[in-house]
């Protein structure tokens, strides 16, 4: 799981620069720049903060920090047939704005 990947992407799709989603979070910029870098594990409740700022539920920002290693072995040739277009429908839903 590469969470710290998922906020930097949704942050950016958001049109956020770094210093000011940290702000928006409640974090200090440092701090923020280690979990995107995966130094640093963010807990429940900032990742509920940060979902919360990308205006998105707290589920789909961990849907998109899944990689193919969160998967057992068994799923993984189905996890990789359905990803891109599971990932496709959450981001209408979520992430990408109205036209």
């Amino acid at each position: 799981m590469h969470i710290g990947n998922a906020i930097k992407d949704l942050r950016q799709k958001r049109g956020f620069k770094q210093n000011e989603f940290a702000e928006k979070s409640g974090l200090s910029q440092s701090y923020l720049s280690l979990i995107e870098k995966g130094v640093k594990e963010p807990t429940l409740s900032i990742l509920k903060q940060i979902a919360n700022v990308l205006e998105i539920p707290m589920p789909v920002l961990v849907f998109f920090a899944l990689d193919k290693s969160d998967i057992s072995e068994s799923k993984r040739d189905a996890y990789a047939i359905l990803e891109p277009s599971i990932k496709g429908l959450i981001s209408d839903v979520f992430i990408s704005e109205p036209a």
